[in-house]
């Protein structure tokens, strides 16, 4: 996702950096430096004088993995900081480009939040005049590997196909280029949609023509107030591990086992790539206020098709995974071709024994955990493919 958004002053004003020189009266400063310093001092003097468009919190609510702002601020990482969700902060700085973005989308489930403009509190950083954004186009779109937008981050955009610019000016010259340099490995894998706000000039016709040819850029019709509103609802749904995605009637229902406090994020993994699956997912969190748990989970065995059980060291933790006890019956029931498959998943190095680890269904086939070797996707991917299969055999 890649958004714009506006500052609100008591004039009502909005805030771009144009209008910002202009408050300031530092048009006429000697210096670049001068300006930048300025500039960083009207966002630190801003920091607690302002009304971000309710949008952005909104947004901030969603599990975006990348989050591209195109202003110097940090209030994006504010807005983050107040519901206490980890994030990865960076920027550009094409002052001094640095190749230190060290990030791995696979292994760290974190927002990434890139500031591609810099960012106030490194004034050397910010893009304020035509000579300093020259000189930042040629860097992004240059050949030198330390002085481009990070191959860790253009890279990562291939995996994830649909792309939000929310609030952006496509009649400026430069979002060609940024846009250029952004996509370079991805143009053919995504689709990008721009919304504009309530009472927002609309791009051009022949400036739409342009996107659309060059980068697939779709501009719907809705302004993005509406937009948000239907996506978070949308999304809502679609964040409960017993919603089927896409509206498909479930095929199957299956249960999840795990250590819900130690392996948290590995079940989020998994599921983040079944959601895609006709499936109803459940797991021990459901069985709050059944009293005996033990019996829910024979009782839910009986209504499902698969059961996925996460293998870890913390798994093993009869207090913390009530169905520990259950393991061996929960094995002896494997029975894939009467509609009954177990598919242990081995999430974390651990030792090979056990009624679970001894099922020839166990995933990944390799018997290499899924995290930590750097190829979690790929591992979620194919446990993602092979249910798809077994549950559409199921209704045949």
């Amino acid at each position: 996702m890649a958004e714009k958004y506006d500052l609100k002053f008591d004039a009502d004003e909005d805030c771009n950096l144009p209008y910002v020189a202009s408050l300031l009266r530092i048009q006429n400063r000697s210096t670049d430096n001068v300006l930048q310093e300025e500039v960083a001092k009207f966002y630190t003097d801003m920091a607690d004088k302002f009304d971000l468009h309710p949008a952005v919190e909104q947004l901030t609510d969603l599990k975006f993995r990348i989050v591209i702002n195109t202003t110097p601020d940090n209030f994006v990482t504010r807005l983050y900081d107040q519901i206490a969700q980890a994030y990865h902060a960076d920027y550009y700085n094409w002052y001094k480009p640095s190749t230190g973005f060290n990030f791995d989308f696979d292994k760290d489930s974190r927002v990434v939040i890139y500031n591609l403009l810099g960012s106030y509190q490194k004034p050397e950083s910010l893009v304020l005049t035509y000579k300093q954004q020259l000189s930042y186009i040629k860097k992004i779109v240059g050949e030198q590997q330390n002085e481009r937008i990070p191959d860790a981050l253009t890279n990562a955009f291939k995996d994830f196909r649909y792309h939000l610019f929310l609030g952006f000016d496509f009649e400026d010259w430069a979002l060609r280029l940024l846009l250029d340099t952004l996509y370079k490995n991805v143009r053919e894998n995504v689709q990008p949609y721009s919304f504009t706000t309530k009472g927002e000039r609309p791009a051009e016709a022949d400036t739409k023509v342009f996107f659309q040819g060059e980068f697939g850029m779709q501009f719907p019709k809705d302004n993005l107030e509406t937009f948000v509103d239907n996506l978070v609802s949308e999304y809502q749904k679609l964040d409960s591990p017993a919603a089927s995605s896409h509206n498909q009637a479930p095929r199957a229902k299956v249960l999840v086992l795990h250590n819900e406090t130690a392996d948290k994020d590995g079940y989020e993994l998994i599921v983040k790539h079944l959601r895609s699956l006709p499936a109803q997912f459940v797991s021990l969190s459901d069985a709050l206020g059944e009293g005996n748990v033990q019996a829910w989970l024979r009782k839910t065995m009986e209504e499902c098709q698969v059961v996925l059980p996460l293998l870890s060291p913390d798994f093993y933790d009869e207090a913390k995974n009530p169905a520990v006890p259950l393991l061996a019956e929960i094995a002896q029931k494997n029975n894939p071709r009467k509609g009954f498959l177990v598919m242990p998943i081995l999430l974390k190095t651990i030792g090979l024994d056990g009624p679970l680890a001894l099922l020839p269904t166990l995933r990944p086939t390799d018997k290499q955990p899924i995290i930590g070797g750097g190829k979690e996707s790929q591992y979620a991917a194919e446990i993602a493919e092979g249910l798809k299969k077994y549950i559409e055999n199921l209704s045949r």
